[in-house]
């Protein structure tokens, strides 16, 4: 799966606070989707702020076109992510839980995804699609 799942508190950014973009040190081992090549046109993109109230269950969304990137931005929250290759999460699933703010996943295209908001969670989440 082109998934991938950090902190933006622990990212080695040199300094910057920068971990997604087009700086070298967003090249990571094993996965380039924190790394947005400088040069490479970007369309469609998307940015959503949403606080989800506790118990909030978003089901499943359609398949993942370009990238995608949730960050929890609030503390003590808990937001669960859950992907997998089917729409039925009927073969492998990759689960991952946000708990502690700056946590983030991010994932390429062709993923299904859906989520469940465990403890009151505002999430950014940022979409996108390079040429």
């Amino acid at each position: 799966m082109d998934l991938l799942t950090g902190n933006a508190y622990d990212a080695d950014t040199r300094g910057t606070g920068w971990f997604l973009g087009f700086s070298d040190w967003t090249r990571l081992p094993g996965s380039d989707l924190l790394h947005v090549p400088q040069d490479l046109p970007l369309s469609g993109l998307c940015c959503k702020w949403y606080d989800h109230p506790a118990g909030q269950d978003g089901g499943a969304k359609p398949v993942s076109e370009g990238r995608t990137l949730s960050l929890l931005v609030t503390p003590d929250s808990e937001f669960r992510l859950d992907f997998s290759l089917s729409p039925a999460f009927d073969d492998e699933v990759r689960t991952v839980i946000l708990r502690r703010h700056g946590d983030f996943a991010i994932w390429g295209a062709g993923l299904h995804h859906r989520w469940q908001c465990v403890r009151r969670s505002t999430i950014l989440s940022v979409r996108w699609n390079g040429r």
